[in-house]
């Protein structure tokens, strides 16, 4: 029986990672495609010059980045974000203020866009409105603005991964992923929190075992 729920896990570990295989490769069929919507917005926000942290950056809203608006931080916001980072040692620490920071880069586009009334989770009463969030719209959101700190230097304990992908029977659920300079896993996930909520940031492993979408 024990090698029976280790081969399951094992199963549901490695079948999102298979399904983004076989997602990733239709993407040119279908230009409709969240994942197509969400790589164009990702390297757009990667092709910039100047201060990353002050560069424009487009910031998704609603169902799978249905709307789009450009935000460009102040110095002076640009500076709190800095300010996080200063006394930072080791990847546990790290982790935090990227969930500090991630909290605080929502306070600051939130208070341009509307996106401060968004809920946690996803209250399908509103299922597109551009003050709400889903899982696509977040993880797009949280995979740019840690892009801007590691290209800023003040995230140098983790490397940036890619968006990953959760299943229950019907759905989907999509967040972004982090390596640590030990080569640990870890899933960022701002979905399930309001507007300015720090991320979950957990394991893989335990993220990927969550029915939560």
């Amino acid at each position: 029986m024990s090698y029976l729920i280790r081969l399951l896990v094992g199963l549901l570990i490695l079948i999102p990672k298979v399904a983004g295989a076989q997602e990733s490769a239709a993407l040119a069929e279908d230009p409709d495609d969240w994942q197509h919507r969400a790589a164009a917005i990702i390297a757009a926000n990667a092709d910039i010059s100047g201060d990353p942290l002050i560069a424009a950056m487009i910031v998704c809203t609603g169902t799978a980045c249905s709307h789009q608006d450009p935000i460009t931080l102040s110095d002076a916001e640009a500076g709190q974000l800095r300010a996080l980072f200063a006394d930072v040692d080791d990847a546990a620490t790290e982790r935090l203020r990227i969930g500090q920071a991630i909290a605080q880069m929502e306070n600051f586009t939130g208070s341009r866009n509307g996106t401060w009334a968004d809920a946690p989770g996803n209250r399908h009463v509103d299922w597109d409105e551009p003050d709400q969030l889903d899982c696509v719209s977040e993880a797009v959101n949280t995979r740019n603005t840690l892009d801007r700190l590691i290209r800023s230097g003040l995230v140098v304990h983790h490397r940036l991964g890619d968006l990953v992908t959760r299943y229950t029977v019907l759905l989907q659920h999509v967040a972004v992923t982090i390596t640590d300079d030990q080569g640990l896993e870890f899933v960022v996930d701002s979905w399930v929190g309001a507007n300015g909520e720090p991320p979950d940031i957990l394991p893989y492993g335990e993220w990927r075992l969550q029915w939560a979408v």
